[in-house]
């Protein structure tokens, strides 16, 4: 559909446009028919750089007469493919599309193919390299992928992918490619560079071009390693190829989490990255270095990214409103440890032992408190504001506690009212951090038989927000217990995979399990692991299986080597222009 209206909408822009008929009496251009040639061309797009194709026009009269109107024609091709100067073609994504060319009412299309190929030998080892890669394949050397794992779906715009592997002993030089239909990346690393996971670990990161220019506008790309070694040169050791499903639409959206550093000295706090800007490392907001050594741990955003909700210093510390553009803080005359902010941003709802309290956005100033039968906590409003979900518990604090039911009810932010306390998910089992689905379909929360702080099993449960289908693990996105799967968060936007669009979501948590060869929490004490952020998709119409979730990947802009937690969403990164 998309592909159809683009070419509707180029048909009729450069037809309106197009130069006016010339010639004599003789030359009626009425019946003659316009040629766009090559009429087919195919090219290679040899390490980024643009493949060109001049294409020419030409009237063909019913009496065989040829003119020349190539000068006069106007050429268009897909801006995410290429670009024309004149009649000529800068090719710089791969795949198969379509040139179109106008003459007065007249268009015509050609075809265009691109082939993507690009090779990157790491500057450590010769340039000849690949010719290492050229002998009779041996399946007692393939090396052993750890991550991603099969299956795994991502964002077509993810940037840093990574692969990571291990073994056999002796291989130390290693291939790695992206491949599709259109398009051949491979990168020449030594192997080595790991701490864990098997014998000879091993990892490498595409740059965020590579992918990007791997991807191409296809469904799925493939990623396979090979490896061969140096002393014995000859057989090459290749591991099965792996697919990567991809998202049909790019991903948006800003996140922003607590980060805590590794050693003793350096920033934590509130880091952030804006999802459209792949390969860039997360950016410092505001952190001990920005705030003169004070905490600022748990946060919520508004929507639209406009305003930022923040406690200091831990549980019932101090809190404020900041706009996120200036970071102008208002000042600090409450506390309160969770919120959420309605959708424009102009209330904020907040909970202060265990009580939910309406207020202002831009002064604090409470404007109501929500009734309940019982303490309430961990407050999310849905996308068009007008429905809560929270958590009531029994004994304990905000943030520490069992026993946590799950609990929704209507909200009219011009009033200022609440609906009818509505139960969700009462089973005796503790439930926490619920968070509306983008469509406001579904609820993700956290289940675990411990308390609610910091719970090693905790894992991730959704639920039917209208109750209509009882609570289901996550298993696939979950991989396991033990693992301290904790503030499963929606990003902002639903998107859909495969040709046919089925619809999928993205989920976001705080884990600690193992990141391929380069992470291994399992081998480290429960005290000095570190927590990571994970993402994967969840499937609406495959809920009832396994396959409701997919396998997990780590978020590539965060710092290996901090703990990082509470990832919470935005439509969009705000910055003072």
């Amino acid at each position: 559909m998309m592909r159809t209206s683009f070419r509707i909408c180029v048909l009729f822009m450069i037809a309106a446009c197009g130069p006016a008929a010339s010639g004599g009496d003789d030359d009626d251009t009425t019946a003659a028919t316009l040629l766009i040639e090559p009429a087919l061309s195919e090219h290679v797009i040899l390490n980024g750089v643009a493949a060109h194709q001049q294409f020419t026009a030409t009237l063909r009269f019913p009496d065989g007469r040829l003119r020349d109107v190539t000068d006069e024609t106007s050429f268009l091709i897909d801006s995410a493919f290429g670009m024309f100067t004149a009649n000529d073609l800068a090719l710089g994504t791969a795949g198969k599309t379509a040139v179109y060319g106008t003459w007065v009412e007249k268009t015509s299309m050609a075809e265009v193919i691109g082939r993507l190929k690009t090779v990157r030998v790491d500057p450590s080892l010769p340039v000849n390299t690949p010719d290492l890669f050229t002998g009779p394949e041996d399946p007692a050397l393939a090396p052993s992928v750890l991550y991603p794992p099969e299956g795994v779906v991502m964002p077509r715009n993810l940037g840093d992918f990574e692969t990571h592997w291990t073994g056999p002993d002796g291989l130390d030089i290693f291939e790695v490619t992206l491949a599709t239909e259109f398009t051949d990346v491979r990168v020449y690393v030594p192997g080595g560079n790991g701490v864990g996971g098997g014998p000879n670990p091993a990892w490498m990161s595409f740059a965020a071009t590579e992918w990007i220019a791997a991807v191409g506008r296809e469904a799925q790309v493939d990623y396979q390693v090979r490896g061969v070694s140096t002393a014995n040169p000859g057989k090459v050791g290749v591991a099965p190829p792996r697919t990567v499903i991809l998202s049909n639409d790019s991903m948006e959206g800003g996140l922003y989490y607590w980060a805590a550093g590794a050693t003793p000295g350096n920033s934590y706090g509130i880091f952030r990255h804006d999802m459209t800007k792949p390969g860039q490392p997360a950016e410092e907001y505001m952190t001990t270095t920005q705030t003169g050594g004070r905490c600022v741990a748990c946060h919520v955003l508004s929507r639209d990214g406009s305003r930022m909700a923040i406690t200091y210093d831990g549980g019932n510390g101090a809190a404020t409103v900041l706009d996120v553009a200036t970071k102008v803080t208002q000042p600090e005359i409450t506390a309160w440890n969770f919120g959420t902010f309605t959708k424009d941003g102009s209330q904020l709802l907040t909970v202060s032992g265990g009580t939910v309290t309406v207020r202002d956005g831009a002064t604090q100033a409470p404007l109501a408190t929500m009734p309940a039968a019982g303490m309430a906590t961990h407050p999310d409003l849905s996308v068009d504001g007008t429905k809560l979900v929270y958590v009531r518990y029994a004994a304990g604090a905000d943030w520490t506690f069992g026993g946590g039911q799950i609990f929704t009810r209507s909200y009219d932010a011009t009033t200022r009212t609440f609906g009818a306390e509505t139960p969700l998910v009462t089973d005796g089992s503790n439930n926490y951090y619920p968070s509306w689905s983008p469509d406001g379909q579904w609820i993700v929360f956290n289940r675990s038989d411990a308390d609610a702080y910091n719970a090693v099993n905790a894992s991730i449960w959704i639920v039917k927000a209208d109750g209509s289908q009882p609570p289901f693990e996550l298993v696939t996105g979950n991989i396991g217990s033990g693992l301290t799967n904790s503030w499963a968060r929606w990003a902002p936007f639903a998107q859909s995979t495969g040709q046919q669009r089925e619809p999928m979501m993205w989920i976001t948590v705080s884990s600690k399990r193992d990141f391929g060869t380069r992470l291994r929490n399992s081998s480290l004490a429960v005290g000095d692991q570190f927590p990571q952020l994970w993402m994967f998709a969840f499937h609406p119409e495959r809920v009832g299986s396994a396959a409701a979730s997919s396998p997990g990947f780590r978020l590539p802009f965060q710092n290996l080597n901090s703990r990082n937690h509470i990832a919470q969403w935005t439509e969009r990164v705000v910055v003072v222009q």
